[in-house]
């Protein structure tokens, strides 16, 4: 049953991000602060679905807001750039889509949404991707896999997303880096806008409608300004193609009968010509409600016979902790671009992330069965029974706090008669994170067959209690060698230094009320078992590691540039998901938690011929160590090699001022070495072969349709390759193509949007439902949907 959702929208912190705010000028190519840069920049918002061309300079304001101390404009990188525009994120949104959705249509090297409230495997050039909010981490060494899915499409004004690995913003940068900008007052006066919106399935079932309700409002003046941005949205239930609804998510949950409400605020002031102040805050709370349950099958066989699920959704479930997630952030800026002839920002910022999961079956059978066996109980059938037992229903909670120090200084000089640009800086972070599990009552689990889910007051270590402090320094130079060639190179050094509390893990815990069990404890008395649950010990690791970054860029004529990049990215593994299921006496230190270095080297084109734009890039990336989980439950970084390589393109074309076409394709590739061979990399890892086109008209009075697609290519050629690693667990993925119509129709007060996705109604399963966890996970995707909004701006 759907409650109504009771949200106390207290007062956050009133904050601002400073947003980039750039302008195109064909005259002149001098910035804000005169230097000269050759940016891919758009000029048509209409066609900012894939990479733009546009190669006129960037004219930055004197008072341009950006959203942090970043040491580079990502649009001013030699490498694959692209910025989305806010009427092509509001074009693709109509409807309960989420940012997911969203960018899968519009950036071509991005993987494709996975249905759930999940962006797990979601990766660029085979590499995880560094999410941001207004030049904000999202991304830590301890992800959830929510960045897409915690903010309203409806409050973003841009996206800017840099493809490949980059030294300039550190760890966690190995696959590029997605800028996500929200919106910010424009102009003086104030401003408002109110957004309505509706979406069904095909056979517009009550269940599955949703709405939304949003509206804007601000203030711009002389010197003050703010905005704040307050969205609803009320989701009912998915249904395949064949009409039926889709069973939960039992792995990552999903958004189906669920209440969010999203806020984004911010308050700016100018302190003087020079200097400003801006406090942002962003708010993010979605909660499930629902009736429906995972249908494990006839005395819950699936999860204790294996059986095959039927994947369907199964009404009368009550579950007393719903699932949710909340995301809330306040950042502090200031600016002077007049300190000792530099331009100074500092930015503090602070994040706090809270996920709880779907309840669901765990089982630790061939734990148990080792300590049986160990102690002298080897007969089959007496395993057997005994097995039947070690099983536990649990559901997760995570939560995850981040807070950060930034400075920037960029200083505008000549050296040896070149304009140059030095950027430098500094930048510290501290995150902390816990998971626990809450044992669900296996008793009423059993009796209603997985429906019913309550606490039975139990709860047990999802990993240790991590905090890892990281902390950077920086330098880059961009200079411009003559008035068409731009040379950009940089180098840092990054810190990184985890600590672990002692903690139990949640196998030892499971085993040791295992074998206290009534049934259980008489027998393993007769064979001596007295089983306690061991600890790890408190530990730490600290690795630092020095990267580089050179890039280049040439104007061949007025309408064609090549660029070549290289630069390095560092990561670790996530920590405490690492540490999770280890036994008692592992031992944390650096040798056990190691990181990863990356070389990204990339090459491109980008041109214009009349009113066509294209885009070509190549990249390979390589490192030297990967994670993985060993047959003794515990992890380590390994010395197996890994190659990554693809190539990406796209192009828009304007037939004349009525028809537009374009589309985008990515190819990506990689192998890992296994005992001296070369074995594919599985769709986990790398975003599958897939391509895009659309046509779209726009009528004379500022309407338009457009008729897209989204192509995915299926291989189970890494499936077959990993037959031959004990530890793999490669699936073979099957290719699906899907089409949607949307449009814009302008109104005489107002606009409204409207979208049919999947209108071919295809029966097909996403990347992520093919290729992650199992049997339970292979859900099918939502057949036809539809969306309609209105839109009105004062």
């Amino acid at each position: 049953m759907k409650s109504h959702h009771h949200v106390a929208l207290s007062l956050l912190t009133l904050c601002i991000s400073q947003q980039l705010y750039a302008q195109t000028n064909a005259n002149s190519v001098q910035s804000a602060s005169g230097v000269q840069a050759t940016a891919a920049a758009t000029s048509n918002a209409s066609s900012s679905d894939v990479p733009s061309v546009t190669l006129d300079a960037i004219t930055v304001s004197a008072n341009a807001k950006t959203g942090t101390a970043l040491a580079q404009k990502i649009s001013e990188m030699p490498a694959v750039t692209q910025v989305i525009y806010e009427a092509d994120i509001q074009a693709q949104a109509t409807g309960n889509r989420t940012v997911g959705d969203v960018l899968a249509q519009l950036v071509p090297s991005l993987g494709v949404s996975s249905g759930s409230v999940s962006n797990y495997g979601t990766t660029m050039h085979g590499r995880p991707v560094q999410y941001l909010l207004n030049g904000v981490p999202l991304t830590g060494s301890r992800s959830l896999s929510r960045e897409l899915n915690s903010i309203d499409p409806e409050q973003i004004e841009r996206v800017e997303v840099l493809s490949g690995a980059t030294s300039i913003y550190g760890a966690g940068a190995a696959g590029g880096l997605i800028n996500i900008v929200t919106k910010s007052t424009a102009g003086y006066g104030f401003t408002g806008q109110t957004r309505l919106g509706i979406n069904s399935s095909r056979e517009f079932k009550s269940d599955s409608l949703g709405y939304h309700v949003g509206h804007s409002f601000g203030y711009g003046g002389e010197r003050v300004y703010g905005n704040v941005d307050i969205d609803y949205e009320a989701t009912g239930g998915k249904f395949d193609s064949h009409g039926d609804r889709i069973s939960p998510d039992a792995n990552q949950t999903d958004n189906q009968d669920t209440d969010t409400i999203s806020v984004n605020a911010n308050l700016g002031f100018d302190i003087s010509d020079t200097k400003t102040m801006n406090l942002a805050a962003t708010y993010y709370d979605s909660e499930q409600d629902t009736d429906y349950g995972v249908d494990y099958g006839d005395n819950l066989s699936v999860l204790l016979k294996g059986t095959t699920p039927s994947l369907r959704a199964i009404d009368g479930a009550d579950i007393e902790n719903q699932p949710y997630n909340t995301k809330s952030s306040v950042n502090l800026n200031y600016n002077d671009s007049d300190f000792l002839g530099s331009n100074l920002s500092l930015t503090g910022y602070y994040r706090d992330e809270k996920a709880r999961f779907y309840p669901s079956g765990k089982s630790f059978t061939s734990q148990a069965k080792d300590v049986w066996v160990n102690n002298g109980l080897t007969d089959a059938d007496t395993l057997g029974k005994l097995l039947g037992a070690s099983v536990v229903v649990t559901q997760s909670e995570a939560n995850i706090e981040v807070m950060g120090l930034r400075a920037a200084m960029q200083t505008e000089t000549d050296v040896m008669g070149k304009n140059t640009l030095f950027s430098y800086g500094a930048d510290f972070e501290r995150e902390e994170s816990e998971q626990t599990y809450y044992g669900q009552d296996l008793t009423t689990f059993l009796a209603s067959n997985g429906l019913t889910s309550t606490s039975n007051g139990l709860s047990y270590n999802g990993g240790p209690k991590t905090t890892i402090d990281k902390w950077g320094a920086f330098v880059n130079a961009d200079v411009d060698m003559t008035d068409k060639w731009h040379t950009s190179a940089g180098v840092r050094y990054q810190n990184i230094k985890s600590d672990t509390d002692r903690f139990v893990p949640i196998y030892e815990q499971l085993l040791a009320d295992y074998f206290a069990t009534n049934g259980i404890s008489d027998i393993a008395d007769a064979y001596g078992i007295d089983y306690e649950a061991g600890a790890v010990e408190a530990g730490s690791s600290k690795h630092d590691k020095v990267l580089f970054n050179l890039g280049s860029s040439y104007q061949l004529t007025d309408d064609d540039q090549v660029f070549a990049n290289f630069s390095q990215g560092f990561t670790t593994a996530d920590v405490q998901r690492a540490l999770r299921d280890v036994r008692a006496g592992f031992v944390v230190n650096s040798d056990n938690i190691q990181p990863i270095s990356i070389n990204n080297y990339e090459l491109g084109w980008t041109g214009k011929r009349g009113d066509t734009s294209a885009k070509v890039s190549g990249f390979y990336n390589d490192s030297d160590k990967t994670v993985r989980f060993t047959n003794d439950y515990t992890v380590e970084v390994v010395d197996t090699d890994e190659r990554i390589y693809g190539a990406e393109a796209s192009l828009t074309h304007d037939l004349n001022q009525d028809w537009q076409f374009g589309g985008s394709l990515a190819y990506t590739r990689g192998q890992y070495k296994k005992d001296g061979d070369w074995l594919e990399l599985d769709a986990v890892r790398l975003t599958p072969l897939k391509g895009t086109a659309y046509a779209q008209y726009n009528f004379s009075e500022g309407s338009n349709i457009r008729l897209q697609a989204l192509v995915v290519g299926g291989s189970d050629k890494a499936y077959k390759d990993q037959q031959n690693d004990p530890d793999a667990s490669a699936q073979p993925l099957t290719g699906y193509a899907t089409f949607d119509v949307l449009g814009q129709v302008k109104l005489p007060v107002g606009r409204m949007g409207y979208g049919v996705y999947n209108i071919l109604n295809k029966d097909y399963q996403t990347v992520y439902h093919q290729t992650t966890f199992g049997d339970l996970n292979r859900l099918p995707a939502s057949g036809t949907t539809y969306g309609l909004s209105y839109t009105v701006d004062y």
